[in-house]
């Protein structure tokens, strides 16, 4: 019980960092949460930033996003 316990508050932690309209965290599943979770890694892994400070990100090409298209 004490581990799962634990495991519901690292959740519980993890859902009031998404950055999601603090009305709608609540109503999230722990399902949901760790979807969420699961997306905005793989968005911070798929983009990188562009080549000045401040510019716009932009997306993986060729072999990295091959690569990437493949695992998923």
């Amino acid at each position: 019980k004490a581990r799962r316990d634990q495991i519901n508050a690292e959740i519980r932690a993890l859902r009031d960092l998404l950055p999601l309209p603090d009305g709608d965290r609540p109503r999230l599943s722990y399902l949901h949460v760790m979807a969420l979770a699961c997306i905005y890694t793989r968005k911070g892994t798929c983009l990188r930033p562009g080549p000045a400070r401040g510019a716009p990100m932009e997306l993986l090409g060729g072999p990295e996003l091959a690569d990437l298209v493949a695992s998923l």
